[in-house]
Parts: structure tokens; C-alpha cells; sequence
């Protein structure tokens, strides 16, 4: 198996080297990268879906669902108290929250 060389070699001068000259070590690395796929995809399985209606939703999204619908009770709960006013950055604080919620009801549902 030869390649050629174009870029360095003038267009009447074909040079021809053969792939056994090419370093082992650049082979060698590249086999070395062929198991991280199917170490990183090996986690994939059939994603947790739920039947809700007749549908069937991801688990996830209802657990956005339910990671939203708690941050705005909290929006609610604070405005009631009159509280709005001493939160920190509210779209961090309620997007934390939403977020804290959500993994919240991951774990207590869907973990095992």
C-alpha cells in the first residue's frame, strides 16, 4: 500500500512512500481511542417513559414539569408573605430552585 505525496513534490515528481513508514505510535493511539465510544455509549438504554392519557412522555420532562410548577409555588408563597423583593437574583433563585425540584423528584421516583 503506497500513498502520495502531492503538496511537497512537484507535479511531474510523484514521490511514493508505503504506509508501513507511517509512526506506530499515531496507530497505536488510534486504537487506543476505538474503546471510549463503547465505554461512554454503553450507559445508553431504553430511555424511563411514562404513560400519561394514552401518551407516553420521558420521565425527565415530567420531572421538569414538576421542577417548574414548584418554583412557581415558591414565586406564589413568597408573594404572599411579601418576600419577593428580599430574593437574590430571581430568575437564578427560581431557576436553581426549578432545578433542585426537578432532580428532587428524579431521584425520589425514578432512582434506584
Amino acid at each position: 500500500m503506497f500513498f502520495r505525496l502531492t503538496e511537497e513534490t512537484k507535479s511531474d515528481d510523484t514521490a511514493m512512500i508505503p504506509l508501513r513508514s507511517i509512526p506506530s505510535c499515531k496507530v497505536t493511539a488510534l486504537w487506543r481511542l476505538v474503546p471510549l465510544p463503547v465505554l461512554t455509549l454503553s450507559g445508553c438504554t431504553r430511555a424511563p417513559l411514562q404513560d400519561v392519557l394514552g401518551s407516553f412522555f420521558p420521565s425527565w420532562m415530567l420531572c421538569a414539569t414538576l421542577g417548574a410548577v414548584g418554583a412557581a409555588l415558591l414565586r406564589a408563597l413568597l408573594g404572599v408573605f411579601n418576600l419577593q423583593q428580599s430574593v437574590p437574583a430571581p430568575m437564578l433563585t427560581y431557576l436553581a430552585f426549578m432545578v433542585a425540584v426537578t432532580f428532587l423528584v428524579w431521584l425520589v421516583f425514578f432512582g434506584h
